[in-house]
């Protein structure tokens, strides 16, 4: 779901940036983002901070499974940025 929202940059397909982020979120147990951050830089610090929004975008549309609900828990996500995803542009 989340790669509904994964945008390359204009600025790294222009220099042939690529890389894999891993973005590590805390989830409350109200179930909002209670921290986020890069904890594996993919190298780019623009790839970082798309993945960055992409995971505060995805995350509302995302149902905590019924086991973790009420509790803060961990996760990590890795984000990885190719050229061949990107087709012809």
């Amino acid at each position: 779901m989340a790669n509904k929202y994964k945008r390359y940059p204009r600025v790294a397909l222009d220099n042939n940036w690529e890389g894999r982020a891993v973005v590590r979120m805390i989830v409350g147990a109200n179930g909002m983002i209670a921290s986020i951050s890069v904890v594996s830089t993919s190298g780019h610090e623009i790839l970082d901070k798309q993945a960055l929004d992409m995971i505060q975008k995805a995350k509302p549309r995302v149902q905590i499974p019924a086991g973790l609900r009420g509790k803060e828990f961990p996760i990590e996500i890795p984000v990885v940025y190719e050229l061949k995803d990107q087709g012809s542009g």
